[in-house]
């Protein structure tokens, strides 16, 4: 026998539940006028989608934030001591690093820099016809074709942050956080195509204050003239070919790493759309495993489904999220002329 108190309580929850999938005619986003339901995160859909194109969102680690904006510390000096006294090493604290038995230590002062940032929201809409859903379930060609068009408006989210990542400007645009080409500001200049040895000082710049870096990204023009550099200069050999071999030769070279002269340590390099004819070299870690550059989201990469008002299957693929540049002193952004 059925309990009415029980049918009652469950007649209430399907009255809530259609009152919150209920659209009105409007494309007002206000909750009291249109509902939107919870976002679907998609990070488990992103690990299989790392194109090219983003090599700073593929490597960037990203920490989870909160609030409406990201606070942290910008380190703006080294962890240097005293320094040798010539102009050809980094300035150290001038402060001694020994003291007397029963004495204390030197105290020195890093300094830091508040910043805080909102986190802005990057995203694109999706819609797809109820009845082109429908005949494209199950055949050949497109099996789903809501799916496939998903993993477009993510790679075309992911671009979009690839870009910000860069070239982001909040001055220029209340919409945008602030990039790595508007974050970098202590080494930062014009120069002229980059070869090995502009590279070289470069690293010797970042390492006077600590830096190891561990990636180039620039633009593809430049990566074509570093790796012309290299090969007219003999840095890259190659390789002998027996006559027998001839027919089957792969021709060209592709520049995946560079040595740092300064430390030895291997500099990946990576081509980017969006750095126009320059790059960027950076420290992504401290020695310690710190992140020196990361990402903070507040929302991940998520997909919101949107009632629609007409035949249609409406989402938002979106994400929201701030560049963190931790320690800026160790990074270099260069730009080249054409």
């Amino acid at each position: 026998m059925a309990n009415p108190m029980i049918d009652e309580a469950l007649q209430q929850i399907k009255e809530e539940l259609m009152k919150a999938a209920e659209t009105v005619s409007t494309y007002s986003y206000s909750p009291t006028a249109r509902s939107v339901f919870s976002p679907e995160n998609l990070d488990e859909k992103i690990k299989f989608l790392v194109p090219i194109d983003t090599p700073l969102r593929n490597r960037f680690p990203r920490s989870k934030g909160k609030g409406q904006a990201a606070d942290w510390k910008v380190m703006t000096s080294n962890l240097q001591s005293k320094m040798h006294p010539s102009g050809n090493v980094g300035a150290g604290t001038a402060t001694a690093i020994g003291f007397a038995d029963a004495g204390s230590p030197s105290e020195t002062t890093q300094t830091y820099a508040l910043r805080s940032e909102a986190y802005k929201l990057l995203g694109r809409k999706l819609e797809v016809g109820g009845m082109a859903l429908a005949a494209s379930k199950g055949r050949d060609g497109e099996p789903d074709m809501q799916a496939s068009r998903e993993r477009a408006k993510m790679y075309e989210v992911m671009l979009g942050e690839e870009e910000l990542i860069i070239a982001g400007d909040a001055d220029n645009s209340a919409l945008e956080f602030d990039g790595l080409n508007d974050q970098i500001t202590t080494n930062s200049g014009n120069t002229t195509f980059l070869t090995a040895s502009g590279v070289g000082a470069f690293c010797r710049t970042l390492y006077a204050v600590g830096g190891d870096p561990t990636l180039l990204v620039a633009s593809a023009r430049q990566l074509q003239a570093l790796a012309d550099d290299l090969e007219h200069s003999g840095g890259i050999h190659r390789g002998v070919i027996s006559q027998g071999e001839v027919a089957g030769i792969t021709g060209g070279f592709a520049l995946a790493r560079l040595v740092n002269p300064v430390t030895q340590s291997l500099i990946d390099v990576k081509p980017s759309r969006f750095v126009g004819y320059g790059g960027l070299l950076l420290t992504e870690k401290s020695p310690g495993g710190e992140n020196w550059i990361e990402m903070e989201d507040l929302i991940s990469m998520s997909r919101v489904d949107v009632p629609s008002t007409s035949f249609s299957y409406v989402s938002f693929i979106l994400e929201a999220t701030v560049l963190k540049v931790i320690a800026e002193i160790y990074q270099h952004e260069f730009t080249v002329g054409a």
